[in-house]
């Protein structure tokens, strides 16, 4: 097993004993696996037009999603967590007659019944939530009985059935009973409730047999006090399908009750059905639609007995097989012609047609209602469209007319075709939503016709093998249901948005650099996902810099942006041998080099470069002058106009340089750091090793606003420093000028200049009079921040980043270590006085292996903003990090610091060097910044496009097969992935191959097939490291011979297995030409596997462990032995075997111990002791074993003595080992459940972010990593944390209060039993005990109100207390600017404490 590492981390006993562990369970990775969904008006103020909204349940979530049109797709709005999992979601529209009170429309729009599996029936709402936010809110809750009073047996609940007059709610199971709860929509005006709607009388139906599908009836126009529910039933007595039609009648008085009124048995000939579908166009009427057929079925029908339906056959796939339809939608109407009901009909439809229901004709009698849109539907007659999607990745357009009649029509383009037989594995989902249609016109205009074509329909699609989309669906001439009900291709579709990505089934992964990479089937020809967390990055290449086609190639030193009036967007580059400007040309838009600038650069060090406001006024810094250059009216021949502010006296050279201008004045002043040699023997020499000491001095020189002065400037401030000048930033915050000053001693300055000019005492604008500037001057020494031995650092550049709130510095180093310090107060509101002048946490991280360097995210003011709140506070929150690699520092309204990295642009950002922000385009994205960039090995400049706003970016990697196991070789870094192929309809058993894959490119480098009927179930990497070096991939199978009847046998259990050994080596090639390449880490040589040994063994081969250089680990069957490496024989030779009583799943090795998953008893710990002497003997020997019989499918040491695994049915736990060998049961420390099956731990994190000093989480002695990674198969991942007692204490604690704020408080958890937010499934007896759900804790700060916290707070007075008893012991300072009460500051705490754990999650 490849997860997990040797050394310590804070799982260790070392801060505690390990019988009290502690744990905060987060999600990294939301599952992209929607379960259900429904539409309706939900949010308050869409609730009376405007497009639909989409409630859905995803993975542990409750999504609420806004329709941006029928043709856009859909956005994420909100969601909650819930606790259970979601079966079914519908709306319920309030009945036209229903008096609800004002104030209850102004809460929130339409209501949504959910349905869990624990049995829990919710009715939620969408409200408002601040100012532009929503929540889902939880009105109420009960359980489903069905049957039993008490609720102490629950059934096997399937579904939700709503009524389209939401009169009334059934709750069907899957055996026997259906469940009636009726709806009274008039109390809520009597109660004053927040919920419209209250669940009034309800009734059990057993129905006696297996229920298929319900569904209630659309109502006649003429019965609207009458429901008709009809249900298909596999009878116990008679073991055959019948229509089972039921009559509820809905009155204002009287007690409601439910009336079987018929049975219809089924032909013999009809397959099981599937689906109900209601017809809304049809009253009364429904499709019923089984494994390969739909039918036309009436109430009249089973009211008569009448056993000849109107059917139709549904496509089958290439092998003959049922094509079963997993979802359908109702998606409007449409017109036929009256003449074309009289067709030929199939050989299935019923002979005789058995007359409408005398409340249909009754209804049909009415005025046209808005359904019949014109007056030629009078002639005309209207169908009902209906589209079925098929798990063969079909989708059918059903058009059915009350006449009866049935068109099947096949919708292509969306999913692969079915026909080829290498994509049998295409599948939509069960969720197919019907958005909206569009005005054919456009349709009609591109296909020449003259007929009338359908309106154009837009669905939200779910699928096994498709992205959650909107797709759409063309419009198509009139049906005639004369033509062939089967004809292909006649309706085009097209992907509109991917709206959200199908991860799922998630069945092994592996963690690489800033990702993580996993197995899916979904896809049909196979793919590895591969997630990217961080900010999304897009590079163009603009141009390759030379100065002249001479120039040898030269690293850049410095790079500056700014924009002329005349000539556009200008860069200065300063490089080894001279400065370069290039400037865009607005005509060809290509850049070249600026030749009028260029001129004036002739010999010059550029120090500082960039223009004064809005002109043509360029301001120079070298390292011997301060000017200012006019370009107006300049040509390539001509030189501009020159204005010299300062020059560098004897013996002086300026060595930095920076502006800073005033944003109350406009004023603007040059910073220079100047260097002074002076004879001074005595003195000990600079860390530069001069034998002449370096005066280092910081001066600022006031700059004029035109040129007509042509005098020297005078210094208007002066400054000594005792140590050489490194690097020199300013930074304007507020009304003040900030400079940031680093010395090589490593010692970090910050002074602050006051920005009003007194009185002009001189005559001459340069000069400032004496006194009119002050200076703040605040030191810091970091040389205790850096490691022993690294006193030799420099300090390279200096950024801070500042809110009304708080104040973080931070510190980049050459050799690429970032420091972070954060103090107490903040620079721009004032708090920075004498007393609290102090860093209150250093943190150091390594970014990266070059000097770190920092660019600023500018922020645009907005047009109404005063002068004194232009952006630049706004502007100082964020920085980019740079080193190599690319990071965006974030300072978060409580002070928090999050740095994440950048990902994309190809190998780029693994090596630049120089970022600086550009102008950014038309129409550009709020969110998304350009910057201009240089790298360390080419000369070539590029513009990145960075999207602010983090997000995970998920992609696919194509392969050939299936892949069902996945390592990662951190040497080439190449992904070496287990698939099996697709299987022909000739080939009775499937095929397993090795494939190594290139994850930067999606190159495969090798392929291995296997034998016919060999899968794969273990991987493991394994690198000898002597005299000669091999990447050895263990390769772990079991052999599925196929069954009888010629179909492939795995689903038994394997009786043999191979163990093979595989060679990872460079492919030996004839010799190529030298080519240039500016990727450094391509592979040109490519690699291969070379087969180096194998082995039979009894029982398929599970699991793979290596100890050291010389022994491997194999779990065969229900055994575990040890084999030990002869590598000049190359083979291995069995050293020592133990027996288990079940099969092994996973292995984990830690030093000479190893931890054994079993299927049926949990864990067990094992102790290899190799033989001393050639007398002794190898032993493997079995110490210790857990008491718990879970079917563990992983596991892995998380300390020397705590064990951690993973179950089948989605518990996490954690296991004790015994200190003395005489016990043999290990101990249960923590464990919780995650609601889904799980496969893999991983210890590390896919985010790259950098650590930030968290006082809830529990360190190890040298910090290192403690997050541990766990997935589950519906393609989330999880996030395991070791936090402290005090925190866990301070969690439960504000859980319990939550809990104990009742169903009505917007605190309650969603879908629980009693408030337990334990996601146990039904079948699990386990206990929760030592994790916390971080999911709840977020709730706190993501969906409660200010007033909402304080209710929360203030019922508990324990854990008020306890969060003031924290706060006292940390080093937080409370952020509100009233004088804060011992509530507030406990929110405040509680807040912080959440918000730090939330991201230390992802990082």
């Amino acid at each position: 097993m490849s997860g997990f590492a040797s050394f310590a981390t804070a799982w260790e006993a070392s801060t505690g004993s390990t019988r009290k562990v502690r744990a905060y369970l987060g999600q990294t990775l939301n599952s992209g696996l929607i379960k259900c969904a429904a539409l309706g008006k939900l949010r308050p103020d869409h609730s009376s037009g405007g497009e639909p909204d989409m409630l859905a349940a995803v993975g542990s979530l409750l999504c609420l999603f806004r329709v941006d049109g029928p043709g856009m797709g859909v956005t994420n709005v909100c969601s909650t967590p819930v606790y259970s999992n979601v079966l079914d979601i519908a709306c319920l529209h309030a009945p036209a007659n229903s008096q609800l009170p004002a104030s209850i429309n102004e809460h929130g729009g339409e209501l949504c019944a959910v349905l869990s599996e624990n049995g829990v029936f919710a009715l939620v709402r969408v409200e408002r939530f601040h100012a532009k936010d929503y929540r889902i809110r939880l009105l109420s809750e009960t359980r489903a009985y069905m049957g039993l009073d008490d609720g102490s047996c629950l059934r096997m609940l399937r579904k939700l059935v709503t009524d389209p007059l939401s009169r009334l709610l059934c709750l069907v199971s899957w055996i026997d009973y259906i469940e009636f709860v009726y709806l009274d929509w008039a109390d809520s005006e009597s109660t004053g409730s927040q919920c419209p709607v209250t669940l009034g009388v309800r009734l059990n139906v057993e129905v006696g047999g297996a229920i298929c599908d319900a569904a209630i009836l659309a109502p006649a126009k003429a019965e609207l006090q009458r429901v008709l529910l009809v249900a298909a039933v596999v009878d116990n007595q008679r073991q055959s399908v019948f229509l089972h039609l039921y009559e509820s009648w809905v009155r204002p008085s009287g007690s409601p009750s439910v009336v079987l009124l018929a049975k219809l048995p089924l032909p013999l000939n009809t397959t099981t059905p599937l689906h109900i579908v209601p017809l809304p166009e049809h009253p009364e009427c429904f499709l019923l639609v089984t494994e390969n057929e739909v039918a036309f079925v009436s109430a009249l029908q089973i009211l008569s007995g009448d056993v000849y339906l109107y059917r139709q056959n549904l496509p089958q796939l290439p092998s003959g097989d049922c094509d079963l339809v997993k979802a359908f939608s109702v998606a409007g109407t449409t017109v036929v012609s009256p003449s074309s009901t009289a067709g030929t009909e199939s050989p299935h439809s019923r002979r005789t047609i058995v007359p409408r229901s005398p409340l249909l004709d009754s209804w049909l009698e009415l005025p046209l209602s808005e359904a019949r849109r014109s007056s030629e539907m009078v002639a005309s007659q209207v169908a009902q469209k209906v589209y079925l999607a098929t798990q063969g990745g079909a989708l059918l357009l059903v058009t059915v007319s009350s006449r009866p009649s049935i068109l099947l029509t096949k919708v292509c383009g969306v999913l692969p075709s079915a026909e080829d037989a290498s994509q049998t594995r295409a599948s939509w989902g069960n969720v197919l939503l019907f958005l909206g249609a569009e005005d054919p016109a456009a349709d009609v205009a591109q296909l020449g016709s003259t007929t009338s074509v359908s309106a154009v329909d837009y669905f939200f699609a779910s699928g096994d093998s498709l992205d959650h989309s909107v797709i759409r669906v063309a419009g198509m001439s009139t049906p005639d249901t004369n033509a062939d009900t089967t004809a292909d291709a006649v309706v085009p579709t097209r992907l509109v948005r991917r709206v959200l990505t199908n991860q799922s089934p998630m069945i092994d992964f592996v963690l690489g650099s800033n990702m993580a990479y996993w197995t899916s089937g979904r896809t049909p020809g196979g793919a590895i996902h591969h997630a990217q967390f961080g900010h999304a990055t897009g590079v163009e290449e603009l141009i390759e810099i030379r100065a002249n086609k001479a120039e040898d190639r030269a690293a850049t030193l410095q790079l500056w942006h700014f924009t002329l009036p005349l000539v556009g967007p200008c860069l200065v580059l300063q490089r080894a041998q001279a400065a370069v400007a290039i400037a865009k040309d607005e005509g060809t838009g290509e850049w070249q080099v600026y030749q009028a600038l260029q001129q004036m650069l002739v010999g010059k060090c550029v120090l500082f470069i960039g223009v004064l406001g809005p002109s043509d006024l360029v301001l120079c810094i070298s390292s011997d002058c301060v000017e200012i250059w006019s370009m107006t009216g300049l040509s390539e021949n001509s030189h501009a106009t020159s204005l010299k502010l300062a020059s560098a006296q004897p013996g002086e050279v300026f060595t930095h340089g920076a502006v800073a201008t005033s944003l109350r004045s406009g004023h603007s002043r040059a910073i220079l750091s100047v260097e002074s040699l002076v004879d001074q023997p005595t003195e000990p020499p600079s860390l530069d090793s001069h034998s002449k000491r370096r005066h280092s001095f910081i001066r600022v020189i006031a700059i004029p606003d035109n040129l007509d002065t042509r005098v020297l400037g005078h210094a208007a401030v002066e400054m000594q420093f005792a140590h050489e000048i490194s690097c020199l930033r300013s930074l304007t915050l507020g009304d003040n000028i900030y400079v940031a000053v680093g010395t090589y001693e490593p010692r970090l300055h910050v002074l602050r200049l006051d920005t009003e000019l007194v009185a002009m005492g001189l005559d001459l604008p340069l000069s400032l009079p004496d006194g009119a500037s002050k200076t703040d001057r605040m030191d810091v020494d970091c040389t205790e921040s850096l490691a022993p031995g690294r006193a030799s650092q420099v300090i390279n550049d200096i950024y801070i980043l500042c809110s009304i709130e708080a104040c973080c510095i931070l510190v980049g180093l050459r050799d690429g270590t970032l420091l972070q310090l954060t103090l107490d107060g903040s620079l721009v509101s004032g708090t920075m006085d004498e007393e609290r002048r102090h860093i209150a946490n250093v943190t150091r991280d390594i970014v990266g292996m070059t000097p770190v360097r920092f660019a600023s995210v500018p922020v645009a003011a907005s047009a109404d903003s005063d002068n004194e709140d232009i952006g630049a506070v706004a502007g100082s929150q964020r920085a980019v990090i740079v080193a190599g690699s690319m990071f965006i520092a974030d300072l978060k309204p409580l002070g928090q610091v999050t740095i994440t990295a950048c990902f994309g642009g190809g190998h780029l950002l693994d090596r630049v060097r120089f970022v600086i922000p550009a102008t950014d385009k038309e129409g550009a994205s709020d969110t998304t910044k350009q910057y201009y960039a240089v790298d360390d090995t080419s000369d070539a400049l590029s513009l990145l496009s960075i999207d602010l706003a983090p997000q995970c970016h998920i992609d696919e990697l194509a392969i050939s097969c299936e892949p069902r196991r996945v390592i990662r070789d951190s040497e080439t870094n190449l992904l070496v992935v287990a698939g099996v192929l697709a299987q022909s309809p000739g080939t009775p058993f499937p095929t397993s191959c090795l494939s190594v894959l290139d994850p930067r490119d999606g190159r495969i480098h090798a392929e291995c097939k296997l034998r016919p009927g060999e899968l794969v179930h273990a991987l493991e990497t394994w690198h000898i490291h002597g005299s000669r070096s091999y990447r050895y991939i263990c390769v772990g199978t079991g052999m599925y011979p196929p069954t009888s009847d010629g179909r492939s046998g795995a689903l038994a259990r394997a009786k043999s297995g191979r163990l093979i050994i595989f060679n990872l080596k460079a492919a030996k090639r004839k010799s190529q030409p030298k080519t240039l390449t500016t990727d450094p880490n391509s592979t040109n040589s490519g690699y291969e596997l070379k087969y180096v040994w194998e082995s039979e063994r009894e029982g398929s081969v599970s699991a793979l462990a290596h100890l050291g250089d010389k022994y491997l680990v194999v779990a065969a069957g229900s055994s575990c032995l040890v084999l030990k490496l002869d590598v000049v024989q190359k083979r291995l030779i069995e050293c020592c075997e133990i027996p288990l009583r079940f099969p092994a799943t996973s292995l984990h090795v830690r030093e000479s111990d190893i931890v054994v998953g079993s299927q049926r008893e949990g864990v067990h710990v094992l102790r290899f002791t190799p033989a001393a002497s050639s007398d002794s003997y190898d032993e493997l020997r079995l110490l210790h074993s857990a008491r718990y019989g879970v079917y563990t499918t992983d596991v892995g040491y998380l300390s020397s003595d705590l064990v951690l695994g993973v179950s089948s049915d989605g518990y996490v736990y954690a296991m004790g080992i015994p200190s003395h060998l005489g016990e043999f049961a290990l101990d249960y420390i923590m464990g919780i459940h995650l609601g889904s099956e799980c496969t893999r731990i991983r210890l590390g994190s896919p985010v790259r972010r950098l650590r930030r000093p968290e006082q809830a989480l529990a360190w190890s002695a040298d910090n290192s990593d403690s997050r541990v990674l766990i997935n589950s198969v519906d393609g989330a991942l999880w996030t395991l944390l070791r936090i402290t007692d005090d925190a866990f204490v301070l969690l439960c604690q504000l859980e319990t209060a939550m809990v104990a704020m009742g169903p009505t408080h917007a605190a309650y958890p969603l879908l629980t039993v009693g408030g337990s937010i334990s996601r146990a499934r039904r079948s699990s007896k386990l206990p929760v005990v030592g994790i916390v759900d971080g999911a709840f804790s977020t709730t706190f700060i993501e969906g409660l109100t200010e007033a909402e916290q304080h209710q929360v707070v203030q019922s508990s007075p324990e854990l008020q207390r306890l969060a003031l008893q924290l706060f006292s012991n940390s080093n937080c300072q409370s952020q509100c600017r009233a004088e804060p009460d011992g509530a507030q500051i406990a929110v405040e705490y509680i807040t912080q404490l959440i918000y730090g754990l939330g991201q230390a999650r992802v990082c």
